[in-house]
């Protein structure tokens, strides 16, 4: 076990070395000047800028909606209990360790057997954090796909009949990619079968198919708000994205992140999403102004959420329990002899 994380660890350190040194050959390469990051930070109004904190609170909305939707209905699990779960186990997962996020996650979503609903045990919470997880990244790497596809039919140098041919060829290609891709992962890695047979044994936990439904609803409304919230830090940069081409951004940064190196991955967060966004033709300077500043939204609307909710807890109308509560008395009849 030592030895696992000691190696996890010399990887991590290697990863983030390589990382650094590459961004420094890269910006003596381009000759990047603080004065052009200095100029990119300034294009932000005020208005602008809690706007778009605005957005990424609906953003959270969504992602706890999601959540409360795979709980089961019979145990009662409340909207407020899906949220502190969420965003205790995201605070704990970026500023802490990833994996206790999820930890966090599964011992906040527990819970006995009260008034409201039957009891939730750590098995099947874990099994519908696990569905959450695998539902998001699922909906995630489809709307790339697609994206992918549609960057690549939408090019002007391409003919119609071209086209034809790339998307009736390309989307059965990627579909059995994809297949034979996760067939020999699963059969490879022992620890991905015990995923998928996790993610199996989740969704018998979630036995009603229109709660898978609601959740990928939820899903794309995450999804899409990310894309609305990473389409206004480009305009006011003066750039306008396609919804394909901030899809295929998300993926990248999203790519870039499988491999956690610092906390809250400060740095492979920015240079991920810096390159994704250069790739779309957005200069460098203001792509790393816009990943640096969707990665400040991304860690700052945890507190601004924690904080709100104290506040709607504290202010929120609550019956006194000390208040005595007059009880009418039966009548009696009275007999007359």
């Amino acid at each position: 076990m030592n030895k696992f994380w000691q190696q996890k660890t010399i990887f991590r350190l290697l990863l983030l070395f390589c990382i650094g040194l590459g961004l420094v050959f890269l910006f003596q390469k381009i000759n990047l000047q603080g004065r052009d990051l200095l100029d990119a930070f300034q294009r932000f109004s005020i208005e602008s800028l809690f706007l778009m904190l605005g957005v990424t609170l609906v953003q959270m909305a969504f992602q706890v909606t999601r959540l409360w939707v795979l709980c089961p209905q019979s145990a009662g699990v409340s909207w407020a209990q899906a949220a502190n779960t969420y965003v205790s186990g995201q605070f704990i997962g970026n500023f802490v360790l990833s994996q206790a996020g999820h930890a966090v996650k599964i011992a906040l979503l527990r819970k006995d057997k009260d008034t409201k609903g039957r009891k939730i045990d750590a098995a099947e919470a874990t099994a519908v954090i696990l569905v959450d997880k695998m539902l998001d990244v699922g909906i995630l790497v489809t709307l790339a796909v697609l994206s992918a596809l549609q960057v690549s039919v939408g090019l002007p140098q391409v003919d119609w009949w071209e086209k034809g041919i790339i998307l009736l060829i390309g989307i059965p290609f990627l579909g059995v990619a994809l297949w034979a891709i996760l067939r020999g992962l699963r059969q490879r890695f022992p620890k991905l079968r015990q995923w998928f047979r996790k993610f199996k044994i989740g969704l018998a936990v979630i036995r009603n198919p229109l709660q898978i439904r609601n959740a990928a609803v939820m899903d794309l409304g995450d999804w899409f708000t990310e894309c609305l919230l990473l389409q206004m830090l480009c305009m006011a940069q003066g750039h306008v994205l396609s919804l394909p081409q901030l899809l295929i951004c998300l993926f990248v940064l999203n790519l870039g992140l499988t491999v956690p190196t610092t906390m809250a991955n400060l740095g492979t967060y920015e240079a991920a999403l810096a390159f994704s966004l250069n790739g779309m033709g957005v200069p460098l300077a203001q792509s790393v102004v816009i990943a640096t500043m969707f990665h400040a939204y991304q860690l700052f609307s945890l507190p601004v959420w924690t904080f709100i909710q104290k506040l709607s807890y504290r202010f929120s109308p609550k019956l006194d329990s000390t208040l005595s509560i007059p009880i009418p008395q039966k009548r009696t009849k009275v007999t007359s002899k």
